[in-house]
């Protein structure tokens, strides 16, 4: 009887473990992880999207408690509320980031090397613009002025990467940018279905 209930909550212990890495902050996690060895900038930077996104749940969950608290006496219900607003909007980051981080390889593999370098580029200055603006406008220590500050030194660290990467032939880690982009985009891929 007693290995029939230790079987069970095994069984039960391995489908909460399964379901928990089919969710898309799990797989982001453990793209971060997996592109540790070969592509570090990329690496770090998928970490700093879960980073982000478990930031921006913790923060709604905690305002979500705090407006609810009043109301729940024992702050039981406020706690499972902000708790369910915590994991569906981590997980909802976490959506919108694999579907931006597709769209972006889509729209490599259609623009090739040059114009994404362009892209990049330019995406850079807008970022590096808008966090030099926040902070003329004296927002140094404003939520926005800083997320916009790490979006900006994250990209010019990444069009820096690419610059070296795909641009510079002479550069010993000179890499193939079409083979990579399907690279990437078939690791998305097993991503979806080997977790």
């Amino acid at each position: 009887m007693i290995r029939g209930v230790l079987i069970r909550l095994r069984s039960i212990a391995d489908g909460v473990w399964r379901f928990l890495r089919e969710t898309h902050i799990a797989r982001l996690a453990i793209m971060a992880v997996k592109l540790w060895p070969s592509l570090r900038l990329l690496s770090i930077s998928l970490a700093l999207l879960v980073l982000g996104c478990a930031t921006l749940a913790g923060l709604s969950a905690r305002i979500v408690f705090v407006t609810l608290a009043p109301a729940s006496p024992s702050g039981l219900g406020a706690g499972i509320a902000a708790g369910l607003v915590g994991v569906v909007l981590l997980e909802l980051c976490a959506v919108v980031a694999i579907a931006g981080i597709e769209a972006l390889l889509q729209l490599a593999h259609d623009t090739g090397r040059h114009r994404a370098g362009a892209l990049l580029t330019l995406a850079t200055l807008f970022a590096a613009a808008a966090a030099a603006g926040l902070l003329a406008d004296g927002a140094a220590l404003s939520v926005s002025a800083w997320l916009s500050s790490g979006i900006a030194a994250m990209l010019i660290a990444i069009t820096g990467w690419f610059r070296r990467a795909y641009r510079k032939p002479a550069w010993r880690g000179f890499r193939d940018f079409h083979a990579d982009v399907v690279e990437a985009r078939h690791f998305l891929a097993r991503a979806a279905h080997d977790v």
